[in-house]
């Protein structure tokens, strides 16, 4: 009997070393993945302040700034200054493209009209020309999105923006801004997910939401229709 309780009791004591020992390891797996989620919260965080400075705010299911020009081809124009403006894409055209892997700017110097392709975007399976919605000479690229393509998927109105323009005209201050810009934007989303609902069927938008990158899933011919009717492309 005394050699059954030893074991009893050696088996308890056991069994609370174990447990003292995987709370210890839980208390310190907590506290190093208070940094990581700290890090990453303030991530966020910086980027939702980052948002609201820049007037960006959700519409529908995709960003809007109020403080920008919407062009037709879903590039925005913002006023740096009186003699430059700086040019990007919105948040829906950056939806086009899942994981880009390169931008081609224009060079300084260069003299650009509205509606003349003036960058190119690339996927590993797709590309499209973005189409400027000034006229003007390019002042300077953001060497920044050439490095890393990723921030215009990341931050569309801000660091993704593209060039800067010194304006020939102020033609573009009739493009859509502000509540007009917004209520363009949100009709612009349900034409697209319209477009989607009729090249790829009812499976390919759900009340709004885009499924995975429906633009991988379309042929090369309803790409080039897509870029033609939202990106202003020949």
């Amino acid at each position: 009997m005394d050699t059954l309780m030893n074991a009893v009791e050696m088996g308890a004591v056991l069994i609370a070393g174990l447990a003292i020992r995987m709370g210890l390891l839980l208390v310190v797996l907590a506290a190093l993945s208070i940094p990581v989620y700290l890090l990453i919260g303030g991530m966020k965080g910086l980027d939702a302040i980052r948002r609201r400075l820049a007037g960006v705010m959700r519409v529908g299911h995709v960003f809007w700034s109020d403080n920008v020009y919407y062009a037709p081809g879903h590039t925005w124009v913002r006023e740096t200054g009186r003699k430059r403006v700086l040019v990007g894409i919105d948040d829906l055209a950056q939806r086009l493209f899942a994981a880009p892997t390169g931008v081609k700017l224009p060079v300084p110097g260069t003299v650009v009209r509205a509606g003349q392709p003036i960058a190119e975007i690339r996927t590993p399976t797709r590309r499209a020309a973005i189409v400027s919605p000034v006229s003007g000479t390019v002042t300077r690229v953001n060497e920044s999105v050439r490095d890393n393509s990723a921030l215009v998927h990341r931050d569309p109105y801000s660091r993704g923006w593209l060039f800067a323009v010194t304006p020939s005209d102020d033609a573009y201050a009739s493009l859509p801004t502000g509540s007009k810009g917004r209520t363009w934007l949100w009709d612009e989303e349900h034409r697209l997910s319209r477009f989607f609902e009729t090249q790829l069927g009812a499976a390919a938008a759900d009340g709004g939401e885009f499924i995975t990158h429906p633009p991988e899933l379309l042929h090369e011919e309803q790409w080039r229709q897509l870029t033609r009717e939202f990106l202003a492309n020949a």
